[in-house]
C-alpha cells in the first residue's frame, strides 16, 4: 500500500536519489571518450545538438513534472480514497502525455529537412547527417517524454528507492551497451537506434512501478475530467514560467549550434555535459525535500529551517567540489578525454561553465518556496526577465567571443536567477528539523 514516508525516510530518499541520479549523471561522462573516439568530434557534435534539441522538446514538460509531484503528494495518503483521485489523476496524465510525445516527435520529424539545410554548420559532413540526427532525437523524445510522468509520481509517493533503481539501471545499460555498439559498428544511426530503444524500455519500467506503488489497478480506473480540471491552472502556470526558465538556459547552446561550426559545439556540449552533470548532484537532495516541504506548507518556521539546512548543504557540496576543480580538474580532464587539444579548449570554457552551475544550484533552493507556496507568477516574472536578457546579451556574447561568450551569457543569467531567489530569506526565522 502506498503511503507517506515517516520524516526519517528522508535520509533514505536522499541516499537512493544520489545512488540512481549520480549514475545518470556520470555514467554519459564516462562513456564520452569512447563516443568521441568511435565517432569522430563532427558526428559527437551531431550527438550535441540532439541533447539540446531534446532538451528544448521537452520544454513541453517544463513545470508540469514539479506542479504533478507537489499534487501527488497533497492527494496520496494510506487511504483507499486517496490512492483512487491519484490514479485517476495518473490515468487522465497518462494519455495526455504519450498524446504530447508522439505529437511532438512527428513535428520534429517533419523539420528535419529546414534543420539540416538552413540551421546546422555541418563543417564538411553530408545533409543526411543532419537529419539523421533530428530523426534520433524525434525518436528518442517520444520514446522518452511519457517517462516523466511516472517519474514525477513516484517523486510525490515517496518511492524513490523503486524509481532510483530503476534508474540507476537503465543508465548502465544505456550507455555501456552505447560504447558496445558504437565500437562495433560506429555510426550515429547506431548510437540512435540504440539510445532511443533504451529510452522506450526505461519509460514501460517506470509505468509499471507507478501504478505498482499506487495499489491500484489500471483497467479499474476511468477518465476523470475534474481530476484534470482541478489542476489544470496550477499546471498551465508552473509550466509557462519552467518553459521560459528552460529555454533560457539552453540559449547558450541555440545560438552556439546556429553561430559556430558543428566541431566547435562539440567540444562546448562537452564542457555543457560536465556542467550539467555536476548539477545533477543537486537535484537528489531537492528531490527529496520537496514533498516534505510541501507538507510542511503551513509550518513557515519548519519550512525556513528545512531550506536553511538544504542551502548549507549545496554550500557544502559546492566548496569541495571547487576545491577539487582547482586542484586536480585539468589533470582529470587529460586522464578522461585522452586528447590534449581537447582539454584545452574544454577547461576554460568549463571554469566558467561551473560558477554558474554553482549559482543555479543556490537558486534552487528559491525555486522550492515559490513552488511550495503555489508563487507561479513570481517564477514566471523572473524566468521571463532572464529569457530576454539571455536573448538581448548571448548573440553579441558569441559574436565577440565565441564560445567563451556563450559560458560567460550563461554565468550572467544564473546571477541573476540567483539574487532574485533569495527573497526567501526575508522570512521569519523558525524552529524546527527535517
Amino acid at each position: 500500500m502506498a503511503v507517506v514516508n515517516p520524516r526519517n525516510d528522508l535520509k533514505r530518499n536522499i541516499l537512493a536519489n544520489y545512488l540512481g541520479a549520480g549514475t545518470v549523471a556520470l555514467a554519459p561522462i564516462l562513456a564520452l571518450p569512447w563516443y568521441l573516439a568511435a565517432l569522430g568530434p563532427r558526428q559527437f557534435g551531431l550527438i550535441g545538438f540532439i541533447v539540446m534539441l531534446q532538451a528544448i522538446l521537452g520544454l513541453l514538460d517544463a513545470g508540469m513534472s514539479q506542479a504533478l509531484v507537489r499534487e501527488v503528494a497533497v492527494r496520496l495518503d494510506a487511504t483507499a480514497a486517496g490512492q483512487q483521485r491519484t490514479a485517476s489523476l495518473l490515468f487522465g496524465f497518462e494519455r495526455l502525455y504519450w498524446l504530447f510525445g508522439f505529437g511532438a516527435g512527428g513535428l520534429t520529424l517533419l523539420s528535419a529537412d529546414f534543420v539540416a539545410a538552413h540551421w546546422l554548420n555541418l563543417g564538411g559532413l553530408p545533409a543526411v547527417a543532419g537529419q539523421q540526427a533530428v530523426y534520433g532525437a524525434a525518436f528518442i523524445f517520444a520514446a522518452q517524454f511519457p517517462g516523466s510522468l511516472y517519474r514525477s509520481v513516484l517523486v510525490g509517493a515517496q518511492a524513490q528507492v523503486s524509481l532510483n533503481a530503476s534508474m540507476l539501471v537503465g543508465a548502465l545499460v544505456r550507455h555501456a551497451g552505447g560504447v558496445l555498439v558504437v565500437l562495433i559498428w560506429p555510426t550515429l544511426p547506431t548510437y540512435l537506434i540504440w539510445h532511443a530503444s533504451i529510452g522506450l524500455l526505461e519509460t514501460l519500467v517506470r509505468g509499471w512501478l507507478a501504478w505498482r506503488t499506487l495499489n491500484v489497478k489500471r483497467h479499474t480506473v476511468k477518465w476523470e475530467r475534474q481530476e484534470i480540471r482541478s489542476v489544470w491552472r496550477l499546471l498551465a502556470g508552473l509550466s509557462g514560467a519552467a518553459w521560459l526558465g528552460a529555454l533560457t538556459v539552453q540559449m547558450d547552446k541555440i545560438v552556439l549550434s546556429r553561430m559556430t561550426s558543428i566541431e566547435q559545439f562539440g567540444y562546448y556540449s562537452i564542457a555543457a555535459m560536465i556542467a550539467v552533470g555536476v548539477l545533477q548532484l543537486i537535484y537528489p537532495l531537492v528531490q527529496a525535500v520537496l514533498p516534505r516541504a510541501i507538507q510542511l506548507r503551513e509550518e513557515s518556521g519548519k519550512l525556513r529551517s528545512l531550506s536553511l539546512k538544504l542551502t548549507g548543504l549545496i554550500a557544502l557540496m559546492v566548496v569541495i567540489g571547487g576545491v577539487i576543480f582547482a586542484t586536480a580538474g585539468k589533470w582529470l580532464l587529460n586522464l578522461w578525454l585522452r586528447s590534449p587539444q581537447a582539454v584545452e579548449v574544454i577547461y576554460p570554457l568549463l571554469s566558467v561553465l561551473l560558477i554558474g552551475t554553482s549559482l543555479n544550484a543556490f537558486y534552487n533552493v528559491g525555486y522550492v518556496h515559490w513552488l511550495v507556496n503555489g508563487k507561479i507568477r513570481r517564477v514566471l516574472q523572473v524566468n521571463a526577465s532572464a529569457l530576454v536578457l539571455s536573448v538581448a546579451i548571448i548573440p553579441p556574447l558569441v559574436g565577440s567571443q565565441g564560445p567563451m561568450g556563450a559560458a560567460f551569457g550563461w554565468l550572467v543569467i544564473n546571477l541573476i536567477g540567483f539574487v532574485l531567489s533569495l527573497e526567501w530569506l526575508k522570512k521569519k526565522q523558525g524552529e524546527g528539523n527535517f
